[in-house]
């Protein structure tokens, strides 16, 4: 085999360097605490005071997003490896994890306290219910991976964005899409 000059190691970030980035960030819902998830699969919780509160490990590869729930008692995180975690913020502990997508799990967004939906490279996103193992609902539509998810502040309408060029909204009462924004091309 073929190596280059200095065995393929000049100019090239190490593995130990480049497992750190950091993908994601996200306020407590009361101020004192931020998330942040990183290509090393940690989720660490820092004080305003730049201490580090907590170290949550779980996932098997990059967390790719986090979000509090609005009560500031649990965190959700979502990984490549198509996971969705619900952490207990006081403990550290995992409360539940679920792992339905086919896909890294892109995103996560709470509905309230206890409901969130996640999305994935799959194209599906699922909503969960905190004790209950399966999706509460599915919703399929996008013909790519979807980016991102955001409910509206009633916790009724999610919006989803896609690499399929389109965004679109959910309702929990129906099944299909309620509205298929498509003028992005």
């Amino acid at each position: 085999s073929h190596q280059p000059p200095g065995g393929g190691q000049q100019g090239h970030v190490t593995s130990e360097g480049s497992n750190r980035d950091v993908t994601s960030v996200h306020w407590s819902p009361d101020g004192t605490q931020v998330a942040t998830g990183s290509y090393d699969g940690i989720a660490r919780l820092w004080g305003v005071d730049g201490s580090l509160r907590a170290t949550l490990s779980h996932h098997s590869g990059p967390v790719f997003a986090l979000k509090w729930n609005n009560k500031g008692n649990y965190l959700a995180t979502g990984g490549v490896d198509k996971t969705a975690v619900i952490w207990d913020v006081s403990s550290g502990e995992v409360r539940q994890c679920f792992s339905h997508h086919k896909a890294p799990t892109l995103d996560v967004d709470w509905q309230n306290n206890t409901h969130f939906a996640s999305c994935s490279a799959d194209t599906d996103i699922h909503v969960y219910r905190l004790g209950v193992d399966k999706p509460i609902k599915t919703f399929s539509g996008h013909k790519n991976g979807v980016n991102a998810i955001k409910w509206d502040p009633s916790g009724s309408i999610l919006a989803s964005c896609s690499d399929d060029h389109t965004a679109k909204l959910w309702s929990m009462k129906q099944d299909t899409c309620l509205h298929d924004l498509k003028k992005h091309t």
